[in-house]
């Protein structure tokens, strides 16, 4: 390997670092899908351009949620408050079952409204860009740790 081969590659990694970048999960690409409408679906996307390596997916209806193909990958699936109990219910155990390493969040009012165990976290529709950015980057790595383990961290 050549000097200049060696250095590029030692900024490189220094760069990554201080980009807080060293993470493994935000060098993949992370895979978000929007479940709802279209609209609620543009704030989500908004707020991705601040996601390094990021792509979005989505499902206007609960019923485009199960012709998904088994084998993607989502890192978070966001579940947007027009849906109706019954089908957040639904999605959130067919989720569970079918990608089971994908985290779940909920934007919806209200408390009590799904067992915790169905969703990873919950913020209220109106709540800022900022703190909906920090909870799926949260999630994503979080996604990271439960699939691999902390072995890469």
């Amino acid at each position: 390997m050549n000097i200049s081969h060696k250095t590029t590659e030692e900024n490189s990694r220094n760069a990554n670092r201080s980009l807080g970048m060293g993470e493994p999960w935000k060098t993949e690409t992370a895979h978000i899908l929007s479940l709802g409408p279209v609209d609620h679906s543009f704030v989500v996307h908004d707020v991705l351009l601040e996601v390094p390596n990021s792509r979005l997916s989505i499902a206007t209806d609960c019923r485009k949620l199960w012709v998904l193909p088994e084998k993607e990958a989502f890192h978070v699936v966001i579940l947007h408050d027009t849906l109706a109990l019954f089908e957040l219910e639904e999605a959130c155990r067919f989720i569970r079952r079918q990608w089971p390493h994908t985290r779940i969040l909920v934007v919806r009012r209200g408390e009590g409204f799904l067992d915790d165990a169905l969703y990873d976290d919950r913020v209220i529709p109106t709540e800022s860009p900022e703190v909906l950015l920090a909870t799926i980057e949260r999630l994503i790595g979080e996604r990271h740790e439960r699939r691999f383990g902390n072995a890469e961290a």
